[in-house]
């Protein structure tokens, strides 16, 4: 058998004013992309022969720039043949947002389709917080997604994709998914895939596709938030081998299952405004808090140069605080300018989004070095400062220091600080096991955790919670 092969992913966030551009894209074309995926061995053990196009993966962000998008969609497409393959695997999100087109997921896929017709089988591994359009769902022929969040599947749900795609091939079928839409919408943080509520549907999910004769996948889906179109939020997508009514039948069960728990979303760890957030963590009996900065979440697409936090930690009068971080491109190139151990003052925040805050810092440059992505790419220049009470790291890029690696690219030792802010929403697994307490604080930007703070326009309604008791 001979697959083509291909991955192309940003998750989108529409709130915010950052585009998202070529060079932000972590990108191996070719078979440098081996490298990047998990599904190499897997196929090859299977006796296939792989046809790679392009891995291009970024961090959450804004609007793809529509020339940079185009540019990553016509290189992943010519690589696939028109003749001589017997599949497509592909490892997409299912929220990437793009300047003037919007689904960039929907785009890819049609370019595809049109050149390779509609008589390839084509299996897509997915983010569990996929937005997913109608028109994606008819265009392949399998999903599979994340079964968890925090996500720790990576690896798992991409071989799942692969499997599915050979049984498809070996049995000469064409199976047709089908999904069903959930007008719920529950901010990310609030769902987590090991605890109710969802965990009941989950587990749902994974019986039926267990055990139900002919069934290939069965994927629930919460949804990207931040992305103000009609086909936003919680979908259900059922892939059965040759019987699209029994597919329909389980969707619409575990949908509305989803709907009949709405009220049981809660968030799992303390959520509270950002005041007391800090008011508990100076006061806290543990060693050390955790603060996730919600509103500015890189993760969730924010731009991650809002002051907001550093303001409020000084006029709280905070010690023993680690910022991790702030993006400020201005700030980080006058670390750069100067000597290792020279006091600074610099301004910090608000070059991205106007709407976020700016903060007066001063303090003894202690390092400078490259910061490792999000991705486990190099995310550029970063500098730290000791302020005293308390040390910041500024960033030329957008970054996310979400998992302990990443501290360590730049020579950071969080561990003795009392106060770790950290431009999240739920802590990531790594640090979220080394956490001895995690507060989230409601701060406000493109992030939010209040579908009624979104301003949404083009969502479809009825919705919950802006509406309720309507199905």
């Amino acid at each position: 058998m001979r697959i083509a092969i291909g991955s192309l992913q940003c998750e989108g966030n529409s709130l915010t004013p950052i585009y998202t551009k070529f060079e932000d894209f972590d990108y191996a074309p070719g078979e440098a992309m081996y490298d990047e995926i998990k599904v190499v061995d897997y196929f090859r053990e299977h006796g296939c022969e792989l046809v790679p196009t392009i891995y291009a993966h970024a961090l959450p962000g804004g609007a793809v720039v529509k020339a940079d998008f185009l540019r990553l969609v016509d290189e992943l497409v010519d690589a696939i043949p028109t003749e001589g393959i017997d599949g497509i695997w592909l490892y997409l999100h299912g929220a990437m947002y793009v300047e003037e087109i919007g689904s960039g997921d929907t785009y890819l896929l049609k370019q595809i389709r049109a050149k390779v017709g509609y008589d390839i089988p084509i299996s897509v591994a997915m983010d569990f917080h996929a937005d997913n359009t109608d028109e994606i769902i008819r265009m392949v022929n399998c999903v599979t997604a994340f079964r968890t969040a925090p996500h720790c599947d990576h690896k798992e749900t991409q071989i799942r994709a692969a499997e599915n795609l050979l049984r498809i091939i070996e049995k000469k079928i064409m199976p047709a998914p089908q999904m069903e839409r959930v007008n719920v919408v529950i901010c990310g943080d609030a769902v987590q895939t090991a605890l109710e509520p969802l965990k009941g549907i989950m587990e749902m999910a994974e019986q039926f596709e267990r055990t139900v004769p002919g069934m290939l996948s069965v994927q629930v889906f919460n949804g990207q938030p931040w992305i103000d179109e009609p086909y936003m939020g919680p979908s259900i997508v059922v892939t059965h081998e040759s019987d699209t009514a029994i597919a329909k039948e389980y969707a619409k069960k575990l949908a509305d299952a989803f709907y009949a728990v709405r009220h049981d979303f809660k968030f799992l760890i303390e959520a509270v405004e950002p005041d007391e957030a800090i008011r508990r963590a100076m006061t806290a009996a543990e060693a050390q808090v955790f603060l996730s900065d919600s509103g500015d979440n890189t993760t969730a697409g924010a731009a991650g140069d809002n002051a907001f936090m550093i303001n409020r930690l000084q006029r709280a009068g905070a010690k023993n605080v680690l910022v991790a971080g702030i993006a400020d491109e201005a700030a980080c190139e006058k670390c750069y300018q100067a000597n290792i151990g020279d006091v600074l003052t610099l301004q910090v925040g608000g070059s991205l989004d106007k709407n976020s805050e700016t903060a007066t810092i001063t303090g003894k440059l202690i390092h400078r070095g490259d910061i490792v992505s999000y991705t486990g790419g190099n995310a550029g220049p970063s500098a730290t400062l000791d302020c005293g009470d308390m040390t910041v790291v500024v960033t030329k890029n957008r970054a996310s220091m979400c998992r302990p690696d990443i501290f360590e690219s730049i020579d950071l030792d969080y561990t003795p600080y009392k106060i770790v802010v950290v431009k999240l929403g739920y802590l990531f697994p790594e640090l979220a096991a080394k956490a001895e307490r995690a507060i989230l604080a409601f701060t406000p930007g493109s992030s939010t955790e209040r579908l009624e703070d979104m301003n949404m326009k083009k969502i479809r309604r009825p919705m919950f919670p802006l509406d309720d008791d309507f199905q």
